[in-house]
């Protein structure tokens, strides 16, 4: 009699998660996703409101590995990517940068097409059975299923919180969190006018005092016909200085700051919103691992237990426009090796 094929739980279905999943069931092996957000995708997101729609999370998408520029080839034939062409201030010279159409969301809805996906739902307890299987649990409490192996995708603080009974038992490796890297969080603001920003550039790298990144959402490709809307991103380092900031009063400082910087008075603001992203950006820190070196591992498995760690933050983007890379080699990383994992069984 053939053994029953395992089954994959994944815990988070941003860019990683969605893409070790799809690679898992394209085998013909079962799957689920577990994420506590109204959107998958993670920060590759769109917030809507009315007829307005902002890419409030991953601003656009950069590519300098050869595989992910393939993926992306493979996205702009399934019409969910496009260059975005607008005039660029202060960007490094070469930089080409695509967006999600109609929006950035686009890109994780093609990913998770097909894929089982529980959303609103917030794994709370990881159980290990006695016979290796896992047994998961939301905050109520309720069972949501046994699974054979467990990928958990979401920021490295709540993996670590979620495997803590695990790493005090050891038979979770210990090293595994003992990365150099740091997840940043980034204050975000929404905000639509009533006409045009009086602005000569699109999209604008700045000196992150406050603003990091300004851009017009409204100048990227099939976003044309609403109002103008603009994305304004703080650099983590002022972010985390304003944590706890009102975020009415986030609003009106980068407002202001967007109007100083372009030295010109700002059309009437139709909708304005403040977001925070308090796992935005992994960053590569100069703090090295125990053993003294630098894992760039982009994933991790453990075939004994079945339980394995993806995401950009174990291999950190060098720019905030390779995150969504990051993401994508992470999963497609975990999701070969999960394979291969299936197959020894």
């Amino acid at each position: 009699m053939a053994a029953e094929s395992p089954r994959l739980a994944v815990i988070g279905a941003g860019i990683a998660g969605l893409t070790a999943a799809r690679l898992w069931q394209d085998r013909g092996l079962s799957v689920r996703l577990f994420d506590k957000g109204r959107n998958i995708g993670g920060r590759c997101a769109t917030r809507r409101r009315d007829e307005l729609a902002f890419d409030h999370g991953a601003p656009a998408i950069a590519a300098t590995d050869g595989d992910f520029r393939w993926a992306m080839r493979r996205w702009m034939m399934g019409a969910a990517l496009q260059r975005w062409l607008g005039s660029m201030q202060g960007f490094p010279e070469g930089l080409r940068l695509f967006t999600g159409t109609p929006d950035m969301n686009a890109i994780p809805v093609r990913l998770g097409a097909g894929l089982d996906i529980a959303q609103r739902v917030e794994v709370a307890r990881i159980e290990r059975e006695p016979d290796g299987g896992w047994h998961l649990h939301d905050a109520d409490g309720t069972a949501l299923g046994r699974f054979d192996a467990v990928l958990l995708t979401c920021p490295p603080a709540q993996a670590q919180r979620l495997l803590q009974p695990g790493l005090n038992a050891g038979w979770v490796e210990p090293g595994w969190f003992d990365r150099p890297v740091q997840m940043r969080a980034v204050w975000t603001v929404m905000a639509a006018f009533e006409s045009r920003v009086a602005s000569a550039h699109d999209a604008m790298a700045l000196d992150g005092e406050p603003l990091e990144f300004a851009l017009r959402n409204s100048s990227k490709p099939e976003r044309t016909g609403g109002p103008e809307s603009w994305v304004l991103h703080a650099a983590p380092d002022i972010t985390e200085q304003f944590l706890e900031h009102p975020k009415e009063a986030v609003v009106d400082d980068f407002l202001a700051a967007l109007a100083y910087h372009l030295d010109t008075s700002l059309p009437r603001v139709i909708f304005a919103r403040a977001h925070r992203w308090l796992y935005a950006r992994a960053e590569a820190t100069d703090t090295p691992n125990p053993d003294g070196t630098a894992t760039t591992e982009p994933s991790l498995f453990d075939p004994e237990t079945g339980l394995g760690l993806a995401g950009d933050w174990l291999s950190p983007p060098a720019s905030p426009f390779l995150g969504v890379q990051s993401a994508w080699l992470s999963g497609r990383h975990m999701g070969q090796r999960l394979r291969a994992w299936a197959r020894s069984r």
